[in-house]
């Protein structure tokens, strides 16, 4: 059953998840080892970024594990299997509290959900998956890592602030992973 915030959330961010998904074009990104290594790298940069600007305050939330949901690292890692080294991060994302933070939250924890199914269509194809760990960081535990994540959501008074946040993170995820603005 769907919560009320989340119910909210993800209808105020609706156009907003649906223009960066088609935006991005993953699959056919991925397809060649130039646009991997780009776009992976562009991932890298969005998060190494994401996860500067919302430590101070997520760091210590209860029930979050704000460090074991860090991707940068493993992204890192996806570079080196791809033959090359993270970039500088991206432009630098402006949070200005707990609820913004966990909204812009809200947009990375998505992506991995997102992800399991791009792995699971790669795979069902018999593709290579060299560089692309990142798309199902928690493997198995992706649901519950979600449902605890939402349980995080729904404690948070402030569904503007969260609002606001993913927002501001969809529209910051497309202009750095899709290049130019955000339509």
């Amino acid at each position: 059953m769907i919560s009320d915030t989340h119910r909210r959330l993800r209808d105020a961010t609706h156009a907003h998840h649906v223009r960066l998904e088609t935006r991005i074009d993953i699959l056919n990104r991925i397809a060649t080892a130039e646009g991997r290594r780009e776009l992976v790298g562009r991932f890298h940069a969005l998060h190494a970024a994401a996860e500067h600007a919302l430590a101070p305050f997520l760091a210590g939330i209860d029930g979050l594990d704000f460090d074991a949901r860090r991707r940068s690292a493993r992204l890192a890692g996806d570079l080196a299997d791809l033959g090359t080294a993270p970039g500088a991060p991206s432009a630098p994302i402006v949070v200005r509290g707990v609820a913004e933070a966990l909204g812009l939250m809200y947009v990375l924890e998505g992506s991995t959900l997102g992800g399991r199914v791009i792995r699971k269509h790669v795979e069902s194809r018999g593709g290579d998956m060299r560089g692309l760990s990142f798309l199902d960081p928690y493997g198995a535990d992706a649901g519950e890592r979600w449902r605890a994540f939402l349980g995080v959501l729904d404690a948070e008074a402030d569904v503007e602030g969260l609002v606001a946040g993913a927002v501001a993170g969809f529209d910051h995820s497309e202009r750095h992973l899709c290049g130019g603005s955000a339509a």
